[in-house]
């Protein structure tokens, strides 16, 4: 039972090759040079991209197969991205924000109070995006992906943007939920202390270069 990636993704003059299989519970860290395919994994992963060639399934329900031309939308996967920056919607307030899509069947639930006292938020809930540092930001789109129900976590650099409080604030917040989340996460990180204090499994994507350029990320 786990996230088992074998796929493609093909380009004019880039080829990212995909080999990962990652177990419920564990936290597989990515990291690699700038531009060799680390947000297009999770892309694939999330369904914003399709595998040109291969397969990508979760306890062996199929997300993407090219050779029967089987493909889950993202919103049907059971899976929740933080991106940098958040992507917080900057019209709505931070209570808004959190409840957000899947997350809204726990609003004033128990789920819902454990997640606004998980990452600090209590003081924050009729404020706007705006209003908030950078770290609070990442607060909350953190505390939006881990209300909703997932079983796969994806998240791409959520530290990378801000300042030495906030990131140790964020990352601890992570450690916290990381220990009793059952499903499967992906961390993309540049940041080695990040990745020691967090993963449990570490995947680093190799570049090679001639007329065109492969990139592989083999588990």
């Amino acid at each position: 039972m786990s996230l088992e990636i074998n796929c493609e993704l093909q380009r004019e003059k880039f080829n990212l090759e995909v080999r990962l299989k990652v177990a419920p519970g564990s936290v597989l860290a990515i990291t690699g040079e700038n531009g060799s395919g680390k947000t297009s994994t999770l892309d694939m992963i999330a369904g914003l991209l399709a595998c040109t060639a291969g397969k990508i399934s979760l306890n062996n329900k199929v997300f993407d197969d090219s050779n029967t031309n089987q493909f889950v939308q993202p919103e049907m996967r059971g899976v929740s991205t933080v991106f940098q920056g958040g992507g917080l919607f900057s019209h709505l307030t931070v209570e808004k924000n959190v409840v957000f899509g899947r997350g809204a069947a726990f609003r004033n639930t128990p789920r819902f109070d454990s997640a606004v006292e998980q990452f600090n938020l209590a003081g924050l809930l009729s404020r706007k995006p705006s209003t908030l540092s950078g770290g609070q930001r990442q607060r909350v789109a953190l505390a939006r992906a881990f209300l909703a129900p997932s079983e796969v976590l994806l998240l791409d650099e959520p530290t990378t943007s801000l300042d030495a409080t906030s990131r140790d604030e964020v990352r601890s917040a992570m450690k916290t939920f990381f220990e009793t989340y059952n499903g499967v996460v992906v961390l993309v990180s540049h940041d080695e202390t990040e990745i020691e204090e967090l993963a449990t499994n570490v995947a680093r994507i190799k570049v090679s270069r001639g007329e065109s350029t492969t990139a592989t990320l083999h588990s």
